[in-house]
């Protein structure tokens, strides 16, 4: 079962900070993946003039088995010069924090969150659809020619 739901907040001057934590899962699902999609980062109407607005973004990842936080600006904008970004930033599997680091906003943060969610585990639905089929051997058609991407080969 898939499921996506909007996400959307403002940061100022008064709240620079807003947290997103993955939502509360009933017991009896498995979720398979979860990731916020950052789709949209505008300056409102009433920024300063002059003034660079810097939101950064605040995760973990896993690196070499051990856990780091990152943090990253990710838009920075100003009045009369970028007003809005479009930057399809991904964040899977895990809480975000965003920060106004810079500036007074108000910056406003859009996208959406999506979760897949299961009954089962990752196990069971492997067997279930990898007992019907061997992939192990390959036909392949030896009259078929190779890809030459484009360009025409003249045979001599």
């Amino acid at each position: 079962m898939e499921s996506e739901s909007f996400y959307g907040v403002t940061l100022s001057e008064k709240e620079p900070i807003a947290q997103f934590d993955v939502p509360e899962i009933p017991e009896e699902y498995i979720v398979h993946s979860h990731k916020l999609i950052i789709k949209q980062i505008s300056l409102g109407p009433e920024a300063k003039s002059g003034e660079f607005n810097v939101v950064q973004a605040e995760t973990n990842v896993h690196d070499d088995g051990e856990k780091k936080t990152v943090k990253i600006p990710i838009a920075v904008l100003k009045v009369g010069e970028t007003r809005s970004l479009r930057p399809n930033v991904e964040f899977p599997n895990g809480s975000v924090t965003f920060k106004l680091v810079q500036g007074t906003g108000p910056v406003y943060v859009c996208g959406k969150a999506e979760m897949n969610l299961g009954e089962y585990d990752d196990g069971q639905m492997y067997e279930e659809y990898s007992d019907d089929e061997d992939d192990s051997e390959l036909e392949l058609d030896d009259d078929c020619s190779p890809q030459t991407n484009g360009k025409s080969i003249k045979k001599k």
